[in-house]
């Protein structure tokens, strides 16, 4: 109920009240029974009243409180944490449903977590690689399981196939550091061979630049021409990277 309504109440309760201590100074125009109907209405107003300012007070701290919410902003610079916040809470405790790898003996201690970050941070700085990308990669390849195994082989957080970690110098594909380090040195690799395009890139992380010759793809506009699965890829890593999850 509104500001108005309630000195609406007030007026009528100011009325009331003189109206009661006109009749006071009237004994005998005023019987015993309509005192007590007098008594009841204020009883009524005084309540009625009480629940209005209540209501307000409840409308004006849920006010407060969105405003409080839109004035909240997330900078670029805070994705990162945010992402961070997100991992802590749900991302390591179960799979992606349309991921090929298997989810086994997902390691969640907090020693773990924070080797991720440090290892992304680092890789990001010795690549000069966005470490949103990095993250979004390993969402979609492992959804950050360093124990992940794929049914063609890959391995640990970004799905390093055999042959990848021979070239990037990887002993241990399920070691979190030498995985994201081999990960992000590989995909280095493929944005500079073609000249920055993440897209093109992320096309042949997934499938291999051998793939992506073979059919022809020599731009983003040739996606249709590859594998499904690498058709969906892309979408959902780039998906991850601008929105920050």
């Amino acid at each position: 109920m509104g500001i108005n309504n309630l000195n609406s109440f007030s007026n009528e309760l100011m009325a009331l009240t003189a109206i009661n201590n006109s009749g006071n100074s009237s004994k005998s125009k005023e019987s015993s029974t309509g005192g007590l109907e007098f008594a009841l209405v204020m009883q009524a107003l005084a309540d009625q009243s009480n629940q209005t300012s209540n209501e307000l007070n409840k409308d004006k701290s849920n006010l407060e409180a969105m405003k409080s919410l839109e004035n909240t902003q997330t900078t670029p610079g805070q994705r990162l944490d945010y992402m961070k916040m997100v991992l802590n809470e749900n991302l390591i405790s179960n799979l992606n449903s349309s991921s090929n790898v298997s989810n086994v003996n997902i390691d969640t201690d907090n020693e773990s977590k924070q080797r991720i970050y440090t290892a992304v941070e680092e890789a990001s700085k010795k690549y000069g690689i966005d470490s949103n990308l990095i993250l979004s990669i390993i969402k979609q390849e492992s959804n950050f399981n360093p124990k992940a195994v794929s049914g063609a082989g890959a391995m640990g957080l970004m799905q390093l196939m055999p042959e990848n970690c021979e070239e990037d110098g990887v002993n241990d594909p399920f070691n979190i550091e030498q995985n994201i380090n081999g990960g992000t040195k590989q995909l280095k690799g493929y944005i500079d061979r073609y000249n920055g395009n993440i897209e093109m890139a992320l096309m042949a992380y997934n499938a291999g630049p051998g793939t992506m010759q073979r059919r022809g793809v020599t731009s983003v506009e040739h996606l249709y021409k590859m594998p499904k699965e690498t058709q969906n890829y892309i979408p959902k890593v780039m998906g991850y990277y601008r929105s920050g999850f």
